[in-house]
């Protein structure tokens, strides 16, 4: 008799508690508002990467990446033979994205006058560069491929 007893207040325990159930009662779409919610959407977990730097280590791949990008504009473009009037000492940021499908572009970026000015060509030598540059494979994150932006800064000094 004691033990039907305390099945019995245990059973109605259970059904009289509010917090007490089997399926959950969130909606899945607010289940998925909440999980986009903590995602952060202004780093990746991998960033996007050049065959040269398959081999790093995940703490280094980052910093490979962007002295690839770097050094390859920077080499094209020295090795065009520019002339100039009057010395040339600025930054230009250089957009840059790479998107989930591996290709990358140029974003529409500002030249400042004293450049355009005196290489008229500039933007299309950096185009240029960019267009060839080796293959990239897109940044990921959570194993997903993802499309990054990049502002790279491009120092112009000719003497």
């Amino acid at each position: 008799m004691l033990k039907r007893s305390c099945l019995l207040l245990s059973c109605l325990l259970l059904c009289a508690c509010d917090n007490f159930t089997l399926v959950s009662k969130d909606n899945p779409d607010t289940i998925l508002k909440e999980k986009w919610a903590t995602i952060d959407t202004t780093s990746v977990a991998k960033p996007p990467m050049f065959k040269t730097c398959r081999f790093e280590t995940e703490a280094t791949m980052e910093s490979c990446f962007q002295k690839t990008l770097t050094r390859h504009i920077m080499q094209h473009v020295q090795d065009q033979t520019i002339v100039v009037t009057e010395a040339i000492n600025d930054t230009i940021w250089i957009p840059i994205v790479i998107t989930k499908q591996d290709s990358i572009y140029l974003e529409t970026y500002t030249i400042p006058k004293i450049i355009t000015d005196q290489i008229p060509d500039f933007g299309q030598l950096i185009q240029e560069s960019i267009s060839k540059l080796p293959s990239v494979k897109a940044a990921h994150t959570r194993g997903i491929p993802v499309t990054t932006k990049y502002k790279l800064p491009l120092v112009i000094t000719i003497h």
